[in-house]
């Protein structure tokens, strides 16, 4: 690396759903934003600035699992100044195609959503990490990486297990696993203890009923085109039920 310049590797945001931007990202969205995002320019507060240009880029954008990474390339004396600041949060502009990134500001709130530039609702704004400003530690990038792949899976078996319990329909999902995808930093106090908020949540639907019984399955339907009301309990449709029938 260039001894002027400053690399810092740093989470940029990851796939999930984004109702306030009206946007969905998939890992399949990852991988052709990293794909084809080249030397996005590093701005401050998504507004031209007469520092355009002089801070740095983003390079290196990758894909690991349900998140979006990228290296980030300071100017030496840009790097003095982010440090000084203590600058640590980034924020995202994304093409409305979800195509590319545009550009990676330094931010005092993450998802800003009244900055002038996107006015003409060309871009999507997403992120909200922070960037370390300490030295990298290739063996800490790792560990969490890993952390994050153990907390991505043992999400998936609970929302297995709790969908063949009856007390987590479809429409929930993508809801269920945000939550259970948290790190044991976001906690609760819940009896007098500091506890997880996936722990708490998983208590909670542990200690509801069912939300669907099999025994409604048997219940006739008083009009035979209408839309069963066990499919609306699980968030489905008649036409996705009939199309999951003929794979």
């Amino acid at each position: 690396m260039n001894t002027d310049t400053i690399e810092r590797e740093a989470k940029l945001f990851e796939a999930g759903s984004y109702p306030d931007r009206g946007i969905d990202i998939t890992e399949e969205d990852l991988e052709r934003i990293a794909e084809n995002t080249s030397n996005a320019p590093i701005r401050i507060e998504h507004m031209p600035t007469p520092f355009d240009g002089a801070i740095g880029v983003v390079k290196s954008v990758y894909r690991r699992g349900k998140e979006l990474f990228g290296k980030l390339h300071f100017t030496r004396a840009a790097w003095e100044l982010v440090k000084a600041a203590n600058a640590r949060r980034l924020s995202v502009a994304l093409k409305k195609d979800k195509g590319a990134i545009v550009e990676v500001s330094l931010v005092r709130e993450p998802r800003i959503a009244d900055a002038a530039v996107f006015a003409t609702g060309e871009l999507s704004i997403l992120g909200g990490s922070e960037i370390s400003l300490d030295e990298p530690s290739v063996v800490n990038s790792e560990a969490e990486y890993l952390r994050s792949e153990i907390r991505r899976k043992d999400a998936q078996i609970e929302i297995d297990r709790l969908k063949r319990l009856g007390k987590l329909v479809p429409a929930g999902e993508v809801f269920a696993r945000a939550i259970l995808e948290s790190d044991d930093d976001s906690v609760v106090t819940f009896g007098g203890q500091a506890t997880p908020v996936r722990q708490l949540f998983l208590w909670f639907l542990d200690s509801q009923p069912k939300v669907i019984e099999f025994a409604e399955l048997a219940v006739a339907q008083d009009h035979p085109n209408a839309e069963p009301d066990i499919y609306t309990k699980l968030g489905v449709t008649s036409d996705q039920v009939e199309r999951y029938k003929k794979r």
